[in-house]
């Protein structure tokens, strides 16, 4: 398999180890156009953000600074003896690594048009535990075990908490109308009693989302407000279909509305049941991830305050 540019950002962070992520953004946006991508203002960063869920680097978006992961071992959940590879990608280590032990055929999910691929996925087999604590080893990584389980369960209430001010007097200010899609309308930030609600205001060029609630106002981001405010509504952005039938105990695909941005560590727990970023249902407007234990997708509900909908799978045809 060639080397995408995606490959070649995430060996380039490997070997930097940590930056700020304005110049990181620059440098997928000219990577992009090199490969004949155009890029939009949001294309590096969800990239960074897909790359985060990987585990291959964490951000944090508040400081501006980003830092590539140590290198790791992550078992998948009901895979039967495979693991995948995250963190920082150097050649001595792949080198190690080819030597050492058997591969899977390398996976790669295309993007959506326009956007900048994301890195190889590469598999590892293994028989029995002493194979990965050997491998691990040998490469010089760590053995993260069931990763995606961990987080699940240690996932918090996502909810707004930290109060703050009311918007500033003539801001740019919009309330979240509708979330299927997401669509926002333009509303007088000097209005005396607005409603509950999700707002996102301009400040000094950058955006601030706030969230209202009982008359008081609460910092948040897009992803904490825009769950708050489904549950608050009563709705229901994701969805579970168990793999087999009315197998709620398994394994399944968790379907989640494109109006409802899952948080990082939420993501997180959904991507490394697969090591492959989700697909996207352009019909449905959905994100789909794949084998996903009943347990995982629960646990990432009750931490967005959502209630966990079980669907049927398709009659055969």
């Amino acid at each position: 398999m060639n080397e995408s540019i995606g490959d070649l950002l995430l060996r380039w962070m490997s070997e930097v180890g940590a930056g700020t992520t304005a110049d990181v953004r620059a440098r997928i946006d000219w990577i992009a156009r090199t490969a004949n991508i155009e890029p939009r203002s949001y294309t590096s960063g969800r990239w960074l953000r897909d790359l985060s869920s990987l585990g291959h680097c964490e951000v944090d978006w508040e400081r501006g600074r980003w830092s590539v992961g140590p290198p790791a071992l992550i078992r998948l959940p009901s895979a039967g003896g495979l693991a995948v590879i995250a963190g920082a990608r150097r050649p001595r280590m792949m080198r190690t690594l080819d030597d050492f032990c058997g591969w899977l055929p390398p996976a790669r999910r295309e993007p959506p048009v326009g956007e900048v691929p994301l890195p190889t996925t590469f598999y590892v087999t293994f028989t029995r535990e002493s194979d990965l604590v050997d491998v691990a080893g040998a490469a010089g990584m760590t053995l993260a075990g069931h990763s995606a389980e961990r987080i699940a369960r240690a996932l918090p209430i996502a909810r707004p908490h930290v109060p703050t001010g009311p918007p500033a007097y003539g801001a740019q200010l919009k309330r979240l109308a509708a979330l299927h899609p997401r669509d926002w309308e333009i509303v007088n930030a000097a209005q005396v009693h607005p409603p509950d609600g999700l707002y996102s205001e301009q400040v000094n060029g950058r955006t601030r989302h706030i969230t209202r609630r009982d008359g008081e106002w609460f910092a948040c981001d897009l992803s904490t407000g825009t769950f708050a405010e489904l549950a608050r509504q009563q709705e229901s952005a994701l969805r579970w279909r168990p793999d087999g039938d009315r197998d709620t105990a398994g394994t399944g695909t968790l379907f989640v509305d494109w109006g409802a941005p899952l948080p990082p560590l939420h993501s997180r727990a959904l991507v490394l049941c697969t090591g492959l970023p989700p697909k996207f249902g352009t019909a449905a407007t959905t994100a789909i991830y794949e084998n996903v234990p009943h347990a995982i997708a629960a646990h990432v509900c009750t931490s967005l305050g959502q209630s966990l909908v079980v669907e049927e799978r398709p009659a055969a045809t």
